[in-house]
């Protein structure tokens, strides 16, 4: 046998036992990952008892309680203005003067008085201006009593009631939250825009706030105490029913819920769960019942 022969036998020998190795190893390989538990990680929370609130956003304006527009007695043109905007009045005062007097008739000047103590916060006319018994003169607020008015669409009116708590913020007050409550709910809906005309007072005065101003209320239209309150990311909603996965030794159990009310990013549960049950957080979308998990909180 000259030399390439053999040349030509050993690589066919090295090739077959490379060969038969990696048959082996392959064998082996498929071998431990049949016989591996598959487990998904997941964060689990423990369900406790809570309180939770139920609201609705709404946008409001500040407003005087009391306003009112002031009107002559008789036509003819302004003789003078008493007041400013800003100046303070009391029922009765004279706040300017018309002169009724005609071509050939001359007559005293008449007297435009306040109906109302407040504050003058708009004068709508100018001397010798010419004014008619519907010409408005000046308004007339009672700045030292505000509250906030706002529209409830028709969908909400049965939510929203007089006694309602309310969490307002103002632009002009950026991070800081005052408290209000319903005092006013009117008893028909405006046939327009379909909408109910509800006023708030806040609980507390503050000075800083002034009519004019935007608001921004959380009306409250329910509370409760001692309920299960979970995160409703953890919850998975279909056509037929919501679930979430709760933990029993190393398993998810699929367990279906019935979900109350909703306040930001949690939700109230009145079906299924109880306090202590070891709810799955994360990692839920990738379970199906009785699948292993490996809990990983941290």
């Amino acid at each position: 046998m000259n030399r390439k022969n053999v040349i030509i036998i050993a690589a066919i020998v090295v090739a077959l036992t490379f060969t038969s190795c990696s048959k082996e190893q392959s064998q082996k390989t498929v071998t431990v990952k049949e016989d591996a538990v598959i487990t998904t990680p997941v964060s689990v929370s423990t369900v406790e008892a809570g309180t939770i609130t139920q609201y609705h956003k709404f946008g409001g304006t500040v407003t005087a309680k009391d306003s009112v527009t002031i009107l002559p007695d008789a036509a003819g043109k302004i003789a003078s203005i008493l007041v400013e905007e800003g100046t303070e009045v009391t029922k009765d005062q004279v706040i300017a003067t018309v002169d009724p007097s005609r071509a050939g008739q001359k007559y005293n000047f008449s007297p435009v008085k306040s109906t109302l103590d407040g504050t003058v916060t708009k004068v709508n006319v100018s001397y010798g201006s010419t004014v008619s018994q519907a010409s408005p003169i000046a308004v007339v607020q009672t700045l030292d009593d505000l509250e906030i008015s706002f529209n409830v669409i028709e969908k909400y009116v049965n939510t929203v009631k007089k006694g309602n708590k309310a969490i307002v913020t103002f632009d002009a007050f950026p991070g800081e939250v005052f408290g209000a409550t319903i005092t006013y709910t009117s008893p028909t809906l405006d046939t327009t825009t379909r909408s109910r005309s509800i006023k708030a007072k806040l609980d507390k005065d503050d000075d800083r706030v002034i009519a004019g101003m935007y608001a921004r209320l959380n009306v409250i239209t329910e509370e409760k105490d001692d309920v299960v309150v979970i995160p409703y990311s953890a919850v998975t909603v279909t056509n037929d029913s919501s679930y979430v996965f709760i933990i029993s030794g190393d398993q998810a159990v699929k367990t279906e819920v019935e979900i109350g009310i909703r306040e930001g990013s949690n939700a109230e549960i009145t079906k299924g769960l109880k306090a202590g049950d070891k709810l799955v957080t994360r990692g839920q979308t990738l379970l199906s019942d009785g699948a292993k998990v490996r809990i990983i909180n941290n």
